[in-house]
Order: structure tokens, then C-alpha cells, then sequence
């Protein structure tokens, strides 16, 4: 299987595991006053939206998590995250995977570590995508059990166990 595969389907689960913890959000009593949830979420989602944006060479603007008047809001919009997210996928091929991406705000590990970041490659992004959206949802299912709720099994293997399902955002739409 060549790398681009197994690439799409880190995200094709990062999708579901997303949609499913959003489920869980939804249904947990008392998430809409969690400021610290809300944050979370919305983490996840700017990450992967920016990623996007980069990857799309569009202007990379991120609303401010004040625009969003509800948790149902948020979730539309990472909804949307993650059409841009296929939009992307359209085009890339094997071929594009070590090609270099600069990163608008690479320049903060500079300023705060005293070197320059490395190049990193496309394949090298999307990584990165994935493993931080999932080290955030982990936070996010810890909060969903801290404010009563059951978060879901969201597990990469799981995922497979389950046969690759697609991503259902139930909570927000039928998408």
C-alpha cells in the first residue's frame, strides 16, 4: 500500500474519531457552560483548518472561538474543516509527499526555543494533523467524563475493527 493511502486513511479515521466525539459532546450534560471543553474543541479544529488552509495556499484565516455562540456552531464549522480538508486530498499524490511546506507560524519555535525549525515535508504535516487532533481529543474525552457524559471508543483500530466507517456528525446534521 503506498504511503498516501495509509495517510488518507489517518484522516478518513481522524474524521470518524471527530464525529464521534462530537456525539459524545452533545449529549453530555452541562457541555454548552464548559468554557474549558469549548476551548478543546476548538483547538482541534483550528489545527486541522489551518493545516488546510496552508496545504490549499489560501489565506489562512482563523475565526476567533468568540464567533461561535454555541458548541453546535463550533461543530458545524469543523464539519466544514473537514471538507476542506477532502478538498485537498482531490489533488495531493504520492509524488507531493516529500515536497516541503512552510508553516506561516513556524517562526514562533524561533522566537521561543532560540532556532530555526527544520523543513518539514507535506507527508510530515498531515502527520502531524492527525497525532495532535488525537492528543486533543484525548483532552476532550477527559472532560466529557469530568462533566458526566461517556466518551466514545475512538481508537485507530477500533475505527478499523468497525470497518473504516465514514465520519457521521449526528449531533449537527446528516452529513
Amino acid at each position: 500500500m503506498e504511503i498516501l493511502n495509509h495517510l488518507k486513511d489517518m484522516f478518513r479515521h481522524m474524521y470518524w474519531a471527530d464525529a464521534q466525539v462530537w456525539n459524545a459532546v452533545m449529549s453530555t450534560p452541562d457541555a454548552e457552560r464548559n468554557n474549558k471543553l469549548r476551548t478543546q474543541l476548538f483547538q482541534i479544529h483550528t489545527a486541522q483548518y489551518a493545516f488546510g488552509q496552508v496545504w490549499l495556499k489560501k489565506p489562512l484565516e482563523i475565526p476567533d472561538l468568540d464567533k461561535f455562540r454555541s458548541l453546535k456552531e463550533i461543530a458545524e464549522w469543523a464539519s466544514k474543516s473537514q471538507d476542506l480538508l477532502e478538498q485537498f486530498f482531490k489533488n495531493v499524490g504520492e509524488e507531493d509527499l516529500d515536497q516541503p511546506v512552510e508553516l506561516p507560524w513556524a517562526h514562533r519555535l524561533e522566537e521561543v526555543f532560540g532556532k530555526k525549525p527544520s523543513a518539514s515535508t507535506l507527508a510530515e504535516t498531515m502527520i502531524q494533523v492527525t497525532s495532535h487532533s488525537s492528543h486533543h481529543r484525548g483532552q476532550v474525552c477527559t472532560s466529557i467524563r469530568e462533566s458526566g457524559g461517556e466518551p466514545p471508543l475512538i481508537d485507530f483500530i477500533a475505527w478499523v475493527w468497525f470497518g473504516k466507517p465514514r465520519a457521521q456528525w449526528p449531533a449537527i446534521d446528516s452529513k
